[in-house]
Parts: C-alpha cells; sequence; structure tokens
C-alpha cells in the first residue's frame, strides 16, 4: 500500500506519507499495516488556525473508484462493545463463583459437624486443609482490570512506532491509546493516531477521506493484494 504517484508525498524510514494543506489545515495520511480485519492508516493534523478545530475520526471513508465506501471503525463504540463483553463476562463469572461457593460452604458445614478439633481449621474426608479462599475472592480476582499502559503515541512522529511494539485491535489498549479519537485542536496544536478501515482486498485504488470541520482532504493510495 502507497501513495497514488500523484500525491504530493515526503518520506521517512522508507516510508511514503502523503500530506495536504487547506485553510490552514495540514493532514497526512500513510498506510501503517493490515491484520485480518482491517487496514490501518497514520494520520496526523495540524490546526494553523486561529480557532479551534474538530477532529472526528468515525466520519472518515475509504473507497474505491466506482463510489463504494467504507467508514471508519468508530473508536467510542468499539470500547463500549468491548466493556459490555466484559461486563458480561464478569457477571458470568460471578454468577458461577457464587454458585460454586454455596455448595462450598455447605461442604464445610458437613465437615465441621463431623469434625472434634477446635484448632480453627477444617480437614475434608481426604485429611486435606481447607484454606479461607472462598467465593468472594474468586469473584475479585475474575473481575479485576487489567493494568493500562501509558503511551505517548499521539504526541510521536507519524510512523514513528513500529507494528511490533502496538497493541492488537482486539485489545481494548489499541482503541484506548494509539488510534485517533475525537478531539478538538486548539491553534497551533496536533494530534497523530491510528485509523481502521474494514479490509478492501478487492479493490486496487483507494481514496481516503478525511472530513475536518469546512474541508475535506482526499488522499489516493494503490493496493496491491499478494495471496500467500
Amino acid at each position: 500500500m502507497e501513495p497514488d504517484t500523484q500525491e504530493n508525498v515526503f518520506w521517512y524510514q522508507g516510508q511514503a506519507i502523503a500530506e495536504k494543506k487547506q485553510d490552514q489545515i495540514v493532514t497526512r495520511a500513510a498506510f501503517s499495516h493490515a491484520n485480518r480485519e482491517y487496514l490501518i492508516f497514520d494520520v496526523e493534523i495540524f490546526n494553523e488556525q486561529e480557532r479551534s478545530i474538530l477532529v472526528t475520526p468515525e466520519v472518515m471513508t475509504l473507497a474505491s473508484e466506482t463510489g463504494a465506501k467504507r467508514r471508519a471503525i468508530d473508536p467510542e463504540h468499539m470500547l463500549l462493545s468491548m466493556e459490555v463483553q466484559q461486563s458480561r463476562q464478569e457477571a458470568n463469572a460471578a454468577n458461577a463463583a457464587i454458585a460454586g461457593g454455596i455448595i462450598l460452604v455447605g461442604a464445610a458445614v458437613a465437615v465441621a459437624v463431623s469434625d472434634d478439633g477446635d484448632n480453627g481449621s477444617t480437614e475434608s474426608w481426604t485429611g486435606d486443609v481447607v484454606d479461607d479462599y472462598d467465593a468472594v475472592d474468586v469473584v475479585v480476582d475474575a473481575v479485576l482490570p487489567a493494568v493500562a499502559l501509558t503511551l505517548d503515541f499521539h504526541q510521536d512522529p507519524i510512523l514513528s512506532s513500529p507494528v511490533s511494539s502496538l497493541p492488537l485491535t482486539n485489545e481494548a489498549l489499541f482503541w484506548q491509546e494509539t488510534v485517533l479519537r475525537r478531539t478538538t485542536l486548539r491553534p497551533g496544536e496536533h494530534i497523530r493516531g491510528l485509523v481502521a478501515f474494514p479490509r478492501f482486498d478487492e479493490v486496487r485504488e483507494l481514496i481516503i477521506s478525511i472530513p475536518v470541520e469546512q474541508e475535506e482532504f482526499i488522499f489516493r493510495f494503490q493496493q496491491q493484494v499478494i495471496q500467500p
């Protein structure tokens, strides 16, 4: 994947980056990488106006010459879907743990009734000591959130981060920290982030539309799909 020869292109570490300036807004676009689901582009926007502008990645599109369009993945919608899925998994784990805890408590009571010892520990019929790890502990362990890593991705130069260092698209961290999310740019500010589109393997020429306020930045890329 590379920008069309008609694009205004500069190079960084062997990678072609297309750049356009309209009404004191500078937009850059380069192909980052692909996986089985998405074509992922690295996009950077500079606000050189004297007023704030709003960048909204969910309105960006990837199109073919025939006009067929695919909208960029909305990171807020993706994160919400992941949170809902995680909540369901946590609820199922909690319910299963509580149900198991009731059975464990019942067994412990039965063993305690038949135990003549008074040392505070409970022995099962096998002679093993039952510890104090109960259903509540299981629930807590099931719902502990993953520790989020702090990334300075958005202020790094475009395509400065190797793909191997980025989170995978099935991880919430990818949609939280590396994608371009809705952002208000004040005068003199800029933002960089990844924009994911559904794959478009059947098309050789791709047109990316990046609307910013009243401007629309159009970038043409040439795609070659190599079958393994």
